[in-house]
């Protein structure tokens, strides 16, 4: 099976298997506007909500709170990312060393979900 989709050059895969892996991991959760990968349609959502939507980004301007928490069920929303973060690490026992930046930047090319170094 050959995987013909961007961002990447023409990829071979011996089995189905092996393609539907690759397929959900890199083509399944990417933003339409920015080409960014995410691990869930639920951090994919918050993407764009919180860097595409205008709407958004005029409640934004007016301090109201946009930041929803990343853990699928929690009705949480923050003001600030730093609220956020301090949120998840709290309630829901995210490791101080999460890559929170993650919503922002995709995970194109990382392994973890921690932040290297």
């Amino acid at each position: 099976m050959k995987c013909l989709l961007p961002p990447h050059e023409p990829l071979s895969f011996p089995t189905y298997t092996e393609y539907d892996v690759h397929y959900q991991k890199h083509h399944t959760n990417r933003c339409l506007e920015c080409r960014r990968n995410f691990p869930s349609t639920h951090y994919l959502n918050l993407h764009i909500a919180e860097n595409h939507d205008p709407i958004n980004e005029a409640r934004k301007a007016k301090g109201e709170k946009i930041y929803a928490c990343f853990v699928e069920g929690c009705d949480r929303v923050c003001s600030e990312p730093p609220k956020r973060r301090r949120h998840m690490i709290d309630k829901h026992q995210f490791p101080t060393f999460y890559d929170f930046f993650i919503v922002n930047t995709g995970i194109e090319g990382r392994n973890s979900m921690l932040r290297p170094g």
